[in-house]
């Protein structure tokens, strides 16, 4: 081959190299499209996300990929409404482009599409950023809400919603309405911390602070029966509304916000408080610690500790053979064991929260009796009116 014609092929091999190269930077730099109908993220890398910023006007959260867990910065680590942050990722792997164009100054702030950090612009003119990075701190999305759109001359509700892409100026209309997941940190936690079936619980005992006296004691002897008052003692019946309010209380539990039980002013001293414990048929003991003071005005807190008691176990009628009894003991103390363990790991992960919940979930920790009783005046009235 002649020298000439090799220069040739070697200009035209790097034409084409740098051509390919061009295309490929070209096509994973276009992560958007524009294109109507067409998927606004089209290769948004889900599975590498680390950290999600939301930051409004008014408020911002940090939520961050902990070990195995997802965790509220602004909550001292506590964990994260996953539930929440999947359909938040969801739906904006779903977002399809309406329309796009380019947005003045002017457009921007009618829409609410200012960054809420531009400190020139009203409150007004703000909308909400949502940023999200890799391990690496690496950017993977950075985008503007604006207002949400409602098709037609009668205004019904909403079907689309403006979003930019950082600080550029275009502009896209889309699909989904994403205006949901405008919440500051209380709203980003799990709100449930337990998880405890209403019909495994084997008894609920009040106990005063420090643990004693008994103010009352309610009891089940098997699944499916009815939890019976065994203290106090008294020919009143129990009041089945009340004592589905009571052995409810935990299994629905909602929490409305948290911080660390070492806070000052959300401590509850167990000493001073009273104490609900739900025993488990499982041996798990949920023991609920509850504030003083509790109003509309005054939030209401609780404290949650795990212990475990070990569960009666059915004694058979028959004595078995000594080996069989070995077996069965040798299970007894594995399952106490596990017990333990699984009671210890949980107490963990609540005894350093102080939770937050609504006035009328606390005033289902009934701490006196009195409303458990069904009053003779009430007794009559069903008499009266059995039909009722």
């Amino acid at each position: 081959m002649k020298p000439k014609t090799l220069v040739i092929l070697l200009v035209i091999l790097v034409v084409l190299a740098g051509a390919g190269a061009l295309l490929i930077h070209l096509r994973d730099t276009r992560s958007l499209s524009g294109e109507m109908g067409a998927y606004l993220l089209e290769r948004f890398p889900v599975n590498d996300i680390a950290s999600i910023v939301i930051k409004t006007p008014t408020s911002a959260v940090s939520l961050k990929k902990a070990a195995d867990s997802w965790i509220v910065e602004e909550r001292f680590g506590y964990p994260a409404d996953f539930g929440k942050l999947s359909e938040l990722v969801r739906t904006l792997k779903e977002v399809k482009v309406g329309r796009r164009f380019d947005g003045s100054d002017k457009v921007l702030k009618r829409l609410s599409m200012k960054s809420p950090d531009d400190a020139d612009a009203l409150k007004e003119e703000k909308g909400t950023r949502i940023r999200m990075t890799d391990s690496r701190g690496a950017p993977l999305l950075d985008m503007v809400l604006g207002k949400t759109r409602a098709k037609g001359a009668e205004k019904g509700p909403p079907d689309g919603q403006y979003v930019r892409m950082g600080e550029a100026s275009e502009v896209y209309l889309i699909d989904q309405i994403l205006s949901s997941f405008e919440a500051g940190p209380a709203e980003w936690l799990e709100k449930s911390p337990v998880r405890a079936d209403a019909g495994e619980i084997q008894k609920i005992t009040c106990l005063g602070p420090g643990g004693t006296p008994v103010r009352y004691l309610l009891e089940r002897t098997a699944r499916g029966k009815d939890l019976e008052l065994i203290m106090p003692a008294t020919d009143l019946n129990i009041k089945k509304s009340s004592l589905n309010r009571l052995s409810n209380a935990l299994s629905s539990l909602k929490i409305t916000d948290v911080e660390p039980s070492s806070a000052s002013s959300g401590t509850i001293s167990k000493d001073a408080s009273v104490r609900l414990d739900y025993t488990l048929f499982d041996g798990r003991v949920y023991q609920v610690y509850t504030d003083k003071a509790c109003s509309a005005t005054v939030p209401c807190r609780i404290r949650l500790e795990v212990a475990y008691e070990p569960p009666k176990r059915v004694k058979p009628e028959v004595d078995p053979p000594a080996e069989s009894q070995e077996k069965a003991s040798a299970g007894a103390k594995g399952e106490d064991a596990k017990g333990v363990a699984e009671a210890t790991e949980e107490n963990e992960r609540l005894k350093s929260w102080v939770f937050t919940i609504p006035e009328w979930q606390y005033q289902a920790f009934f701490t006196d009796p009195e409303p458990l009783m069904e009053k003779e005046t009430e007794k009559k009235g069903v008499e009266s009116n059995p039909g009722r």
